[in-house]
């Protein structure tokens, strides 16, 4: 069984029809470990709160037991966690990181602290210390990767981005309740990650 720990974004509340939610419920019933924390004031989130709960969870994570560890950001959840991996701060890394719909850092200035420059050769270094296997999962129309999550993050991180046609940004009023192919995949890497 796996270790999973699943992050949401901005203005998340665990609402009980988010994917998230939902995956986390299904992945506790097959005996999975799972941690989906409620990271602290979501519409105005703090930098040094929302890195400080990650690093929390990450711990409990190693002291989950035996498996593989397995993170799932969304949005802003994604950039907390590449941060996270700049600053040095993920000392032991996790087999599989999920990137789903990750948010463009130029668009978080509402959000201070969680800039971070993709493009600079050290980012990626960095992510590739802290994670064994990178999947990055995005939208052909998400607003919040204006320029696409190819080029935005893809390109960038040396991983070529599965696109989800009008997925948008994969929240629960857009359609993202119920996601076999993520529940699929957390089982099995190589599952097809687009079913729904």
């Amino acid at each position: 069984m796996a270790r999973v720990l699943i992050m949401h974004g901005w203005t998340n509340r665990r609402q009980e029809n988010t994917w998230h939610r939902i995956l986390t419920a299904a992945l506790r019933k097959q005996g999975h470990q799972v941690l989906y924390p409620q990271f602290p004031n979501t519409d105005a989130p703090h930098h040094d709160d929302w890195q400080e709960l990650l690093l929390a969870e990450l711990a409990l994570l190693e002291e989950a037991g035996e498996g593989e560890k397995i993170v799932i950001g969304h949005s802003l959840g994604c950039v907390n966690f590449i941060r996270a991996a700049v600053d040095g701060k993920i000392s032991n890394p996790v087999d599989r990181l999920l990137l789903v719909a990750p948010a463009d850092p130029n668009l978080l200035d509402e959000v201070p602290g969680f800039k971070v420059d993709l493009a600079k050769s050290a980012t990626k270094a960095a992510l590739a210390a802290a994670v064994k296997s990178l999947t990055i999962v995005g939208s052909d129309a998400d607003p919040w990767s204006p320029d696409g999550v190819q080029e935005t993050f893809g390109k960038h991180l040396g991983v070529e981005a599965i696109i989800i046609e009008g997925a948008q940004h994969f929240r629960a009023d857009e359609g993202w309740g119920q996601w076999q192919g993520l529940l699929d995949w957390v089982n099995d890497p190589a599952a097809d990650i687009t079913v729904r």
